[in-house]
């Protein structure tokens, strides 16, 4: 628990991180809102329904993806970063075993981004409020949050994983950052490329679908399904089989950073 409180303290301290990022998803929404209530003041006389829930349905996206994008910086940085600068030293002099030091950052950033997502649910449904002067369906809040929740926390303990797995490679954060926002948009792609060159693999199928390069963007696309239709058994098989690939990563990561020498870090 000491760890889980001490990566938090962390997260506070850095005031870049924990003032200007929320500030701008902020402005962004914000922004969003007011352009929803100028625009439906201007074409309808009263709102819908179904218009109220596709506001909120946009901008819960908005932030949706805005904590995955923050997610994944934060995670590519809060083990390569330490190592690099040589702080990690001071945590290793105390009597935790280094497994336990990995489980704690993922354990941190898990437990955080869906916290912010709840904060940023409630700023939207007051400025969905202020500017629609509507409430969307309680039951299709409950629904975007549960399923908006889930996805970021699996999306969030897998690329925490793969970028401790790197972290404990190398200690260069910009090249644990780049390749864990390249994995993020791009791995699809590349699994499509290699599988349409050398595999001639069936797109349909379990072994294309549950790639460790196209989980993640399975898993999306199944997201995107479940909201305008109950949630099928292939998304609890996605969000697991990302899950087992994040145990993978933090296995190795485990593996190496447990032997690396770390007093030659600079």
């Amino acid at each position: 628990m000491k760890l889980l409180i001490n990566e938090w303290r962390k997260y506070l301290r850095n005031v870049r991180s924990a003032i200007i990022i929320p500030l701008i998803l902020l402005i962004v929404l914000i922004i969003y809102f007011s352009t929803m209530g100028s625009i439906f003041s201007k074409t309808t006389d009263s709102l819908s329904a179904s218009n109220c829930n596709k506001a909120f349905f946009y901008g819960i996206t908005i932030c949706y993806c805005f904590i995955n994008f923050i997610a994944i910086i934060y995670a590519s940085n809060i083990l390569s970063t330490e190592i690099s600068r040589g702080t990690i030293k001071f945590i290793l002099t105390r009597p935790y075993q280094r497994y336990k030091i990995l489980l704690a950052k993922i354990g941190a950033l898990t437990i955080l981004m869906p916290v912010v997502l709840l904060v940023f649910v409630i700023i939207s449904l007051i400025l969905h409020l202020i500017t629609l002067h509507q409430l969307p369906e309680f039951s299709v809040i409950i629904k975007y949050i549960n399923i908006y929740t889930l996805c970021i926390l699996a999306v969030t303990v897998f690329f925490t994983a793969f970028a401790l797995m790197l972290s404990s490679l190398t200690s260069s954060p910009a090249f644990v950052t780049g390749c864990s926002i390249v994995y993020y948009f791009f791995a699809a792609a590349l699994w499509a490329i290699i599988n349409l060159i050398y595999l001639d693999l069936p797109t349909d199928g379990w072994l294309y679908k549950l790639c460790p390069l196209n989980v993640n963007s399975y898993l999306i696309y199944l997201m995107k399904d479940a909201i305008e239709n109950p949630i099928q058994n292939e998304f609890y098989i996605a969000l697991l089989a990302n899950i087992v690939y994040a145990c993978i990563f933090f296995l190795i990561a485990t593996l190496v950073f447990r032997r690396r020498d770390i007093s030659l870090a600079n």
